[in-house]
């Protein structure tokens, strides 16, 4: 692959052009679209088109495109208009490695509003519903009669009989692997964003990963630009000749190299940070640890530690010295009998004891902090400032047997485990072993009421 090599070299971003891409950032709040939903409905099309370019070009070796059978979200919205917009902007590409990167960072800032995965899925689901328009109007224009008429209007007649239409074959089969790469590399991206990010000191790779993304987004809609362009040629004026995208599909595969290779790193870490933490706590609770120590090791592994949150303030975790520790673990959707739950051990348990939530979340937003904030002002509890996913998860699923119902772990003064139970198996006090007063509380409990009650009427006669 000499020639393609070489001409990738054509194709590097220098540091002009990567600033400017880097610089193309997400405006406002930003526009929210299930962009996966989307894949799965662009990735639909092109499979089912794969297969009509293969009827109707014999010899062609159209790829086999697997989609896994998965259905877009319910509540799924198309935004055809955005991409009737975005369409445009391709079909007015001129041909030329300037004017295609011009295109391409023009589709970026009118995308802005939205994320990068989102830009790179909705440019690509731009150019396939007018390939897949094409392609089904070939398919039908012989037997229906409405799409023989819409048919003739984009010349597909014509072209369908033409030998221009046969010589590209190759072209085709070109333009589908192109798009069949950049679906791919969408993908990756998917896989990546999922992946739990405990921090730059724990994952480093994945922060380096993600921090590439615009660059590969970049590539995803040069090529799909690239795709549109040649598909306009191919379907257009016969003396034109096609493009060489051999350059394009050098580079998308080369990012999609680095982006498999890159996740492999990226598992390989989070797994050690897992395991790390695992055997740190198992240790801990076997030894002499502190609390601070515990909760670092749970919720930050080698990322620094922030103070705990109560309320509006933060405070030290000195706090917790000495001091039965309730660990909240929920995510924020917690149930309001649950919270009336924790507002009543709240209460009973008084100064004995303090309720610490940690935050079980998988990808973090501002809403999401939001919500745990509005519900430990409510309680009132301590809530350990770690909004995102903990090195500790593995340990808490595994020793404490976490699924996704709220769970209180009680660890004693010397920082052992006492307890794991359902916040909706607590029916009050009682229901922890360590905070039911001994027969000699009791008693004494009694002796002191009924010393205190004699005294009373004592003084009343």
């Amino acid at each position: 692959m000499g020639s393609g090599s070489e001409a990738s070299m054509a194709y590097k971003l220098d540091e002009e052009i990567m600033n400017q891409v880097a610089a193309i950032r997400v405006t406002g709040d930003g526009n929210f679209i299930d962009a996966e939903s989307l894949s799965v409905v662009v990735e639909d099309i092109l499979k089912h088109t794969a297969h009509i370019v293969g009827s109707f070009l014999p010899g062609t070796q159209a790829p086999v495109i697997n989609v896994d059978d998965i259905t877009p979200s319910a509540n799924f919205s198309s935004p055809f208009c955005i991409l009737k917009q975005i369409s445009c902007k391709m079909d007015c590409n001129a041909p030329g490695e300037v004017n295609a990167h011009e295109t391409t960072l023009s589709i970026l800032r009118m995308l802005s509003d939205y994320s990068w995965d989102a830009r790179a899925v909705m440019t690509l689901a731009a150019f396939a519903f007018g390939f897949g328009e094409f392609w089904f109007l070939v398919q039908l224009q012989s037997s229906d009669q409405l799409a023989k008429s819409v048919a003739s209007l984009k010349q597909i007649p014509v072209l369908v009989g033409r030998i221009q239409f046969q010589k590209h074959q190759q072209a085709f089969t070109e333009l589908i692997n192109l798009i069949k790469g950049t679906m791919e590399v969408i993908r990756s991206i998917f896989e990546l964003e999922k992946l739990p990010n405990y921090g730059r000191e724990n994952v480093p790779a994945l922060s380096n990963a993600l921090d590439h993304i615009p660059i590969y987004v970049y590539w995803v809609i040069r090529t799909v630009a690239g795709c549109s362009t040649q598909m306009t040629r191919i379907t257009g004026d016969e003396q034109q000749a096609v493009d060489d995208l051999s350059s394009l599909a050098y580079n998308l595969d080369h990012n999609l190299n680095n982006l498999k290779m890159q996740l492999n790193i990226c598992k390989q870490q989070i797994e050690a940070t897992e395991t790390e933490a695992y055997q740190i706590l198992e240790n801990q609770f076997q030894t002499h640890a502190t609390i601070t120590e515990v909760i670092k090791a749970l919720c930050y592994g080698k990322s620094n530690m922030q103070l705990l949150i109560d309320g509006s303030t933060e405070v030290n975790f000195d706090i917790l010295k000495h001091k039965y520790v309730l660990l909240l673990i929920s995510g924020p959707d917690v149930s309001e009998n649950d919270l009336l739950t924790l507002k009543q051990l709240h209460q009973e348990i008084g100064n004995r004891g303090k309720i610490v939530w940690i935050p079980i979340v998988g990808q973090a937003t501002i809403d999401m902090e939001r919500k745990f904030r509005s519900h430990g002002s409510e309680v009132p509890l301590y809530i350990v400032h770690k909004f995102s996913p903990i090195p500790g998860i593995k340990f808490i699923k595994e020793e404490w047997h976490f699924r996704h119902e709220a769970l209180v772990v009680v660890i004693n003064p010397k920082v052992r485990v006492e307890q794991c139970i359902l916040v909706e198996q607590i029916k009050d006090i009682n229901s922890f072993p360590c905070f039911r007063k001994k027969k000699i509380d009791v008693l004494l409990d009694g002796i002191s009421r009924c010393a205190c009650h004699c005294l009373c009427v004592h003084v009343r006669t």
